[in-house]
């Protein structure tokens, strides 16, 4: 959904919104998000802060994650409170700037419009576990035949311990 920046009141605007569970497509850039189990709820306040945009927000979704370790598909629950500062104008400096913490959450947009689909992206990979884990002990794949070692045992782990190695 696109957000027409131009007529936000002097206070504020506020948005809220669901996305059906097939609004999410799997690209290459994030393969851990598999897909929604549910609907995405989200809301937006929008309002001017000087020469900046502020956008403050929250979403919740049930997500279908690939496990890092074993690779299956598990459900995890997803809800984060967010903040962007936006700036109107693209940046026209140095090459080379040392950014400030407060640097961080500055986004730039080209013209009038705040692209939600863009911002709801960004906040669900932000906001995902560094690793994605379907159990906090999973036992992951079996380094030489690939098995699940969740679900079965290989007939590589005699080998395997015979070399003092233990999955």
């Amino acid at each position: 959904m696109k957000i027409d920046l131009t007529n936000i009141p002097s206070g504020s605007k506020e948005i809220s919104f669901s996305l059906k569970p097939d609004w999410w497509k799997t690209d290459f850039n994030e393969d851990r998000i598999v897909g929604f189990e549910s609907p995405l709820s989200t809301w937006f306040k929008i309002y001017p802060a000087g020469e900046k945009i502020v956008v403050d927000g929250f979403l919740s979704v049930r997500l279908f994650l690939r496990c890092d370790r074993c690779l299956e598909t598990y459900t995890h629950y997803l809800s984060a409170d967010f903040g962007i500062y936006l700036s109107m104008f693209p940046f026209k400096g140095e090459a080379d700037v040392e950014l400030l913490e407060d640097d961080l959450s500055l986004d730039f947009i080209d013209g009038n419009f705040l692209d939600s689909d863009q911002i709801i992206k960004e906040q669900l990979i932000l906001n995902l576990p560094m690793k994605t884990l379907c159990t906090k002990d999973c036992k992951g794949l079996c380094p030489i035949c690939g098995c699940n070692l969740n679900t079965a045992m290989c007939s590589c782990q005699s080998r395997y311990e015979t070399f003092g190695n233990v999955h």
